[in-house]
């Protein structure tokens, strides 16, 4: 008994079945986890020290080495990357692929040991590093929260109000504040009045600390208790600073008041800050927890945000600068909008091609497939999100191929009069094996992209999983659910044979059309070879035109305006400019807000934001516009007005792409020099500003910086008896501010900064005087203990890859080129520039990822390749079949290369992906025909005119299997991601038709050197 007989003997059940699929899926639906992209994990963490007051070089050697040093012992590192400022190290730590998600937690564990270990090597004065490993985390909720008239104190109040309450909502994990000024406690003194009074600044800060310390008095019996002595003490109001009494020369006493300006201040220069539509805000980036459904998270969000306004003063505004909920629920809506025009494509199509009731029995099958894969989806914790979503678009016309033949297999049976049992089973019986197989094929053609164990393999995994798991159900349900509906919906004499009627199946005006084709192409073999060489031969010229792109952009109705000066600049500039700019851009209609972003990128939102770590000379614009299409033609006509009118900054408008190159087209030199290296840089800087497909050319090493550098003399120091901290002290005192101690206030803790007043008419020369105060009662100039002041010039910042100085030549292609057009006029020029000994040279950017995605997926394509030849082999037990279906393949590229250029659709990653799963349609449909050759001819047919019988029945099967899917993809290919693949799939697959039809019988005839002469009388 067959599977499908034993399933149908149990009617009832199978009706439950199916019952609880559709309930089921619908639920499933409802309560399966909903994203944007797919949880990936960022497999970097990062490890911060401060070195206060060293130079980058001085980062380098005594930081940065020390610590890159141990990590690069540990196991499974990919690769290190550095960057060395001025009293700050940064070290990247990028772990390997290969390392599964699960074991991250424990390698970040080895990674604080090493760098816990070594931090006893680092020079006093650097604070103990830090390791992040959260770096990857994503806040698809970003608000802003502003108030036109509030003081910043009173925003950053309710900013921290609003993070406490929401963080106790359900499945969020965590809450960061972008944008906050740090207050602090700034005590200016007056150097007349010290100098007059005698009073040493060290002897106030010593009774700062003295009075600020927290000591613990003890305890005392009385009678059977104890009793805590309280150290009441602290700071807590400004009056409580302003009367410390400070003792000067002899007796003189005075108020701290009487010498020194105390006021609660801001931290000067600021590292941050953020403005929505001009008006200062802070930023909320809230992170959901793994697994959660973002839609009800933003539901419950909001929900809390509504019952706090009450406690929110009216002016305080919470503003969405990107809303992942809104956007999910809005992909949500397009894929169930695309679903149901697909499976009315495909019902469609069936209606026309066999008839009203066939159609509806085989697009019932689509529905069930999908609800039933849901279920599975929810199961195994497969999120709904942009590639699992596209997933179950691309298989739509793929799914009905199963119960496509089954079905023309059980109406043709019932017309050719066979018992109306028998022909429920009968199909079934014949091919459940080779569509099994079939059905494998085409799923292990996605099984590469699965096993790639980089980025981009898992953002694009669940595409496999989903694929593999609706083809399975779709092939169960086509032996069971199919049948059984036939079985239910084809009664009457429509779908029975006439007695009358002798006539065959195949007998109408088009199948015998197509025989007549079939039969002259077989007559005519050796010419429909060469046709077919020749038409794939001039696919292969007309693909150097077709345009190539890895990764395209994504379509959001927002873009983000870099904006940096050289480096150097201080903040308030780039704030000023930035000011000027977005009223600008508030002024045009297609504008809808801006949030400006001074110093950093305000929060990693969403996966594929690109990210600028903090820079004082850089500041950004976040613009949001009416929709995609707004983006795409406002964003190139603010690109030119930046252009013209900000040609001093290096500012570009940048979109949303899964691309995390900082810039599309990037050659790393690695070297020991740094000048060599600059130098190296400034030659391939000078070749891409030369080549016009090239713009935005720079190096993330950017220019060098000005340094203010008094010469520290050790003879002027024996004798003054001032010590370099002294000058250090002093200095730091007459510019930004020496901090000295914590002033408490509720429940912060404020920094008390101590300053000196200085002439802010000629600050230059005042701080060239700077009194410098040492282990004696008066202070001494600065230019005493100095042996000369200079202005030098130094590197920002030391970039170092795996341990090793590298320098980036960076730029973007022009309007107009992709970035392959780019690298490719760039790559011979550059690449002959002569490296000096002990220098290296490599491509990074997108041609590294398009490099290393490619080669990802080419290391297990031999794996999946041969999984496929091995089922094949296993339906026909022979060589000839399974090479004239592998000798069929490279004729997809007909239609990809023709489809692609046609629409002008670029070729990157996607229609790669695409090619794999063409390939594995292909090959089913092959299978299927040749599968019905050896039947037919097992049967006792003669085997020439089994070949033309099987190719006139396995037409109309191949042809709607084919035109479903094709006509399914449409609503994909106005998709900016998607797109590619759709048209890839959609003209390989039409071409592939033909080639499965004509070709495939006619290479069968070659194969098995069938007399092909008197085909025409047959």
């Amino acid at each position: 008994m067959s599977f499908t007989e034993a399933v149908l003997n149990q009617r009832k059940v199978l009706l439950f079945v199916l019952i609880a699929i559709v309930f089921g899926g619908a639920i499933a639906f409802s309560k399966m986890s909903k994203l944007e992209d797919a949880e990936i994990s960022v497999k970097q963490a990062v490890v911060m020290t401060s070195y206060p007051g060293a130079s980058p070089h001085e980062v380098e050697l005594r930081v940065t080495d020390i610590l890159e040093t141990a990590i690069q012992a540990m196991d499974n590192i990919d690769f290190i990357e550095s960057r060395s400022l001025a009293g700050y190290s940064e070290i990247t730590v990028n772990i390997k692929p290969s390392v599964v998600t699960s074991e991250l937690q424990q390698v970040w564990d080895v990674l604080r040991r090493k760098v816990n270990d070594i931090s006893v090597y680092l020079p006093q004065g650097a604070s103990h590093p830090m390791v992040v490993d959260d770096f990857g985390d994503v806040y698809g909720i970003f608000l802003a929260l502003s108030g036109d008239g509030f003081g910043s104190d009173e925003i950053q109040d309710y900013a921290r109000y609003m993070k406490r309450e929401l963080l106790l909502v359900d499945g969020v994990k965590r809450i960061n504040l972008f944008g906050e000024q740090r207050a602090c406690v700034n005590i200016e003194l007056s150097q007349e009045k010290m100098a007059y009074l005698g009073i040493h600044p060290y002897k106030v800060i010593e009774i700062l600390n003295s009075q600020n310390k927290i000591v613990d008095p003890g305890t005392f019996k009385v009678g059977s208790n104890r009793v805590r002595i309280a150290s009441e003490g602290s700071f807590h109001e400004l009056a409580d600073l302003k009367n410390i009494l400070v003792s000067g020369r002899g007796e003189t006493s005075v108020f701290l008041k009487d010498i020194a300006s105390i006021k609660k201040d801001y931290m000067t220069p600021y590292t941050n800050k953020m403005k929505y539509n001009q008006i200062p805000a802070i930023g909320l980036a809230i992170a959901m927890e793994k697994g959660g459904n973002v839609i009800e998270l933003g539901e419950a969000v909001q929900g809390k945000i509504d019952a706090l306004k009450s406690n929110i003063p009216v002016g305080i505004n919470i503003n969405k600068v990107f809303y992942q909920p809104e956007r999910v629920s809005s992909a949500i809506e397009v894929f169930m909008i695309n679903l149901i025009e697909s499976v009315l494509i495909v019902v469609i199509v069936l209606l026309f091609a066999m008839g009203f009731r066939t159609g509806l029995l085989i697009g019932s099958g689509l529905i069930f497939t999908i609800l039933a894969t849901f279920i599975v989806m929810l199961s195994f914790d497969i999120a709904l999100q942009r590639v699992s979503l596209g997933a179950i678009i691309v298989a739509m016309g793929m799914l009905v191929d199963n119960a496509i033949v089954i079905a023309d297999g059980i109406l043709i049976d019932l017309k050719k009069g066979v018992r109306r049992q028998e022909a429920l089973t009968k199909t079934s019986k014949q091919t459940t094996m080779p569509l099994l197989g079939a059905t494998l094929v085409a799923v292990l053609a996605f099984l590469p992209i699965y096993l790639s164990p980089d980025a981009t393999g898992e953002f694009c995994a669940s595409l496999f999983i989903v694929i593999a798991v609706s083809l399975f159900i779709s092939w169960l349900l086509a032996l069971t659910q199919t049948p059984y509906f036939c079985d239910l919906f084809l009664k009457g004499k429509k779908y029975s044979k006439d007695e009358n009627d002798n006539s065959d199946p195949y007998s109408g005006k088009f199948y015998q059309k197509f025989r007549h084709f079939v039969k002259f192409s077989l007559r005519h073999k050796t010419l429909i070879i060469v046709l077919t060489v020749l038409v794939f031969a001039s696919s292969v010229f007309a693909f150097k035109n077709v345009k190539q792109l890895f990764m395209p952009n994504l379509a959001y109705n927002q873009f983000i305006v870099e904006y940096f000066l050289p480096d150097g600049t201080d903040i308030t500039t780039v704030e000023k400019e930035l000011s000027e700019l977005e009223e600008y851009l508030l002024k045009q209609e297609d504008v809808m807000s801006v949030t400006t972003s001074l110093g950093a990128t305000p929060a990693r939102y969403t996966l594929v934001r690109p990210f600028t770590n903090n820079k004082s000379s850089y500041g950004e614009l976040i613009v949001d516009t009416k929709d995609y299409d707004t983006t795409k033609r406002f964003g190139k006509d603010l690109q030119q007005y930046l252009n013209e009118n900000y040609a001093w900054a290096r500012c570009r408008v940048k979109y949303y792409s899964p691309i995390f190159a900082e810039y599309m087209v990037e050659a790393k030199f690695s070297g020991p020099d740094p000048e060599v290296l600059r130098d190296l840089s400034e030659k391939a800087e000078k070749i891409m500003l030369d080549e016009p497909s090239a713009i935005k050319v720079t190096n993330n090493w950017k220019n060098k910086v000005k340094v203010w550098n008094p010469q520290f003399s050790q003879s002027q120091s024996r004798l003054t008896n001032i010590s370099r901290s002294d000058v250090s002290n002093a200095l730091a005192c007459a510019t930004d501010g020496l901090p000295i101690g914590l002033f408490h206030q509720a429940d912060d803790m404020l920094p008390i900064v101590l300053k000196t007043k200085a002439n802010k008419d000629n600050y230059i020369e005042a701080l060239e005087n700077t009194p410098v105060w040492g282990q004696v009662a008066h202070s001494i100039p600065l230019r005493q203990v100095v042996s000369d002041i200079n202005i030098d010039f130094e590197d920002p910042m030391i970039i170092r890859y795996d341990r090793r100085r590298a320098i980036k030549a960076q730029c973007d292609p022009a309007p107009g080129y992709n970035a392959p057009d780019t690298f490719k006029n760039l790559q011979e020029k550059i690449e002959a520039i002569q490296l000096p000994a002990g220098y290296d040279f490599e491509w990074l950017g997108e041609h590294k990822d398009s490099v290393d995605a490619n080669n990802n997926i080419n290391k297990f394509l031999p794996l999946a390749f041969l999984l496929m030849v091995i089922i094949i082999m296993m339906l026909f037990n022979n060589f000839r079949q399974p090479i004239i279906i592998l000798s069929i393949l490279p004729l997809a590229f007909i239609g990809i290369s023709y489809g692609l250029l046609i629409t002008g659709k670029p070729f990157g990653f996607m229609p790669v992906l695409g090619t794999l799963g063409l390939m594995g349609m292909m090959i089913k449909n092959a299978v299927v025909l040749l599968d019905q050759i050896n039947v037919e001819i097992k049967e006792g047919k003669d085997v020439l005119l089994a070949v033309i019988d099987s190719a006139v029945s396995r037409m109309r099967p191949v042809i709607m299997a084919s035109f479903t899917t094709i006509l399914g993809m449409i609503p994909l290919i106005s998709d900016e991601l998607f797109g590619g693949m759709a048209v890839a799939i959609m003209f390989g697959l039409l071409i592939g038709s033909i080639i499965t039809l004509i070709v495939v019988p006619v290479l069968y005839a070659i194969f098995y050197r069938l007399s092909t002469k008197n085909v025409m009388d047959l």
